[in-house]
């Protein structure tokens, strides 16, 4: 059933169903994913950003479930993605930046553990969790700093959110002097705060497109599939 959504793309964006970490990368067509991760059939990098903010993982994280000694999260389909209410965005200047930007994500992890094979994106992902809370790094996972070009990392992801709470409008959420994703990470009233106006105008807005659908307006993903005749509804 996944096959016909991937004609005409090379590559298509996938998750593990259960991690440590809620990260999101690009595979190639030709490959069939098994029932152990979540596929979406797009090949849209600024949706590859987005997927990767801050702003989604705390939906992500909320909306879905646990699992394991690890209490890893658990990415579930149809609470985490289909409700999620994705920014409308228009082609233009900010759209371009998300695309550069989960280009730049993807082609990042994938180099650098071209380069260094034992490299894994749940060590990477660590390694940036110590980073954004403070804490000193142990003697290997300054290996993998080194190796994954952590530092890098951590600033993509900060930029993409930055990125992201400008599609939606919401750049007052981002906390001066500090990027937005150290704040929650190092916990505490304030970072609570702010993670719950996020999940709040996230609920909002999910009712406000549930409302808008229901008149027939829809904000289609990927319009030349799932819309190809470009209904607009009444």
């Amino acid at each position: 059933e996944f096959r016909p959504a991937l004609r005409g793309l090379t590559r298509y964006i996938a998750t593990v169903e259960t991690s440590k970490h809620r990260f999101f990368t690009f595979l190639d067509q030709s490959i069939l994913p098994d029932n152990k991760l979540i596929a979406v059939a797009d090949s849209d990098s600024a949706l590859l950003a987005i997927l990767s903010s801050r702003i989604h993982v705390a939906w992500a994280l909320k909306s879905g479930s646990w699992l394991g000694v690890g209490n890893d999260s658990v990415y579930v389909k149809s609470r985490c993605f289909e409700t999620f209410p994705f920014p409308a965005l228009e082609e233009g200047e900010l759209k371009s930046r998300l695309r550069d930007l989960g280009e730049r994500l993807d082609a990042h992890r994938k180099r650098q553990q071209a380069l260094h094979p034992t490299l894994t994106l749940t060590g990477l992902y660590n390694v940036l969790t110590s980073l954004r809370r403070g804490e000193p790094l142990t003697a290997k996972e300054k290996v993998i700093h080194d190796d994954g070009l952590v530092t890098l990392l951590k600033q993509l992801h900060d930029e993409i959110d930055t990125a992201v709470l400008e599609a939606y409008g919401w750049s007052d959420l981002a906390p001066p002097g500090i990027p937005f994703a150290d704040l929650i990470a190092r916990g505490g009233p304030e970072a609570e705060a702010l993670e719950q106006e996020i999940l709040t105008r996230l609920v909002a807005l999910n009712h406000e497109r549930a409302a808008e659908e229901k008149r027939g307006l829809i904000l289609w993903l990927r319009p030349e599939y799932q819309n190809p005749a470009g209904e607009t509804g009444a």
